[in-house]
């Protein structure tokens, strides 16, 4: 099984595990198993969406090279959105930032699995 394989089938798991969601979209680009882009969203019980995009680079191993995970309200607001786009350079944590609140903030490379169990505190 191959390391794009194994990646989206953990993903799969992940979100399958989720407990109070209402739906979920996913696509899926395998690019010759060198690289992938993913890209969904999920809708959760309180009508909240994260949507999530992820291209990775499987050579010589996976490894992330862009993401976006944008979670917004019911009402289309945004509540918190990670990224790695590069601008932002003042950001001390270039090209990982942060956008809440009309701010941007420093932030850690995240990964979809963080986030995810980040909303899921935010929910309990």
């Amino acid at each position: 099984m191959s390391l794009i394989t194994e990646y989206v089938d953990e993903v799969k798991r992940l979100i399958d595990s989720i407990p109070f969601k209402l739906s979920t979209k996913i696509h899926v680009d395998n690019r010759g198993e060198v690289a992938l882009y993913l890209k969904g969203e999920i809708i959760f019980s309180d009508r909240s969406e994260l949507h999530y995009k992820e291209y990775f680079i499987a050579i010589p191993v996976l490894r992330k090279v862009a993401y976006s995970y944008h979670y917004q309200d019911r009402d289309k607001k945004i509540i918190f959105r990670f990224d790695n786009a590069e601008h932002h350079l003042e950001i001390r944590t270039y090209p990982y930032h942060k956008h809440i609140k009309g701010t941007i903030v420093p932030s850690n490379e995240i990964s979809l699995n963080e986030v995810i169990k980040n909303i899921i505190g935010m929910q309990s």
